[in-house]
């Protein structure tokens, strides 16, 4: 069998996705060279140390840690660094990992415009359709902040802010999706990773370390140009805060163009809509990525069967007529990353081809 269609065999097996389509064999021979591929479908999504890998591939271990480095150097697999022991190793998921780490720098990609091309193209052949083939999301919104009416009936996991102050580590970098699709002059440098991911991008000049109160800048400063926080579906810890537009975003596209309601899950919230007090200026239909809020002449018209409950509209309202409630059907929130793995792994008939990759 080619060694690409193995790969993307091999990359399958992960909750994410990555469907056999002409457009991601072509992706994977533009990311990886032959010889590339041939070390990467020797490796699983548990990191490994040199020894074994080389034990699997039969290179030396000097030769072989050149390739990984090399590798993981551009963003297609992932290294962890441990001092005093040797550099362990493992597979991306396309999402988040293959997709986007090569367009955060996209200046050293000279396939960068093309990348982009086959990444919109793959997003259509299956990727979308595979990402959101679960009942249970694996990622979420979460509101603007200033948008939430702190009650008791409020938790953590529902407040970005307390689930930053959890974080060891935070990098900013660019967000792969506008880099990628390149629709609309929205920010860029609005990307947000924590922990070993953070560490990883950091190591490999992917991203830079920022402190929590600049983490806390950036979020505002996504709401004031119209970006809808989204996060990892659970409520241990967070992974990543993706600041998502309605025109570049796979996720959110994958709701609006591709018709999967599963691609992410909605917020705990949902907006409401007071008439007498709105003064017709329309701004939140601007700023509304899911076509939930429009023009009803001199006022205007919700339909929040639509709302994913991000709170864009209710930041800017100047008149207060929007306002964020409960949702009386609150999406469920996984307990920990761990917990919604295995679930998706369940959802999607995966866990046993997963658990025989990972003991090998």
């Amino acid at each position: 069998m080619d060694v690409y269609k193995r790969l993307q065999e091999r990359l399958d097996t992960h909750p994410a996705g990555a469907p056999a389509a002409d457009s991601f064999d072509k992706i994977l021979r533009m990311l990886f060279s032959p010889e590339e591929a041939e070390v990467a479908v020797n490796l699983t999504f548990t990191l490994q140390p040199v020894s074994r890998i080389s034990q699997k591939t039969g290179i030396d271990s000097d030769t072989l840690t050149t390739m990984l480095e090399g590798m993981a150097d551009r963003g297609l697999i992932f290294a962890k660094k441990k001092p005093g022991s040797e550099n362990r190793y493992c597979l991306l998921p396309t999402i988040p990992g293959l997709f986007e780490f090569p367009f955060m720098r996209p200046e050293r990609n000279p396939h960068v415009k093309e990348l982009g091309m086959l990444w919109e193209e793959y997003h259509r052949d299956g990727l979308g359709d595979s990402f959101a083939g679960s009942p249970t999301p694996m990622m979420r919104v979460v509101p603007v902040e200033e948008t939430i009416t702190m009650t008791s009936e409020v938790v953590p996991y529902e407040i970005v802010s307390d689930m930053i102050a959890r974080a060891e580590a935070i990098s900013l970098t660019n967000c792969a999706c506008r880099v990628s699709k390149g629709a609309c002059d929205k920010p860029l440098e609005v990307c947000l990773s924590f922990d070993d991911m953070a560490r990883f991008l950091v190591e490999r000049d992917r991203a830079r370390f920022i402190d929590r109160e600049e983490a806390l800048k950036v979020l505002r400063y996504a709401a004031e140009e119209g970006l809808v926080h989204t996060i990892n579906n659970s409520r241990d810890k967070l992974t990543v805060i993706c600041n998502c537009c309605g025109c570049c975003c796979t996720l959110l596209r994958g709701i609006t163009e591709l018709n999967n309601p599963n691609s992410i899950s909605t917020s705990s919230f949902v907006v409401t809509y007071t008439p007498d007090e709105c003064i017709g200026c329309h701004l939140c239909v601007e700023r509304c990525p899911m076509a939930a809020v429009e023009e009803n002449e001199d006022k205007v018209r919700l339909h929040a069967e639509r709302c994913i409950g991000c709170g864009l509209c209710v930041f800017t309202c100047p008149t207060e007529s929007l306002t964020l409630e409960r949702r009386l059907d609150i999406p469920e929130v996984m307990a920990t990353g761990r917990d919604l793995f295995n679930r998706t792994l369940k959802e999607k008939g995966k866990l046993e081809a997963f658990i025989r990759l990972n003991q090998e």
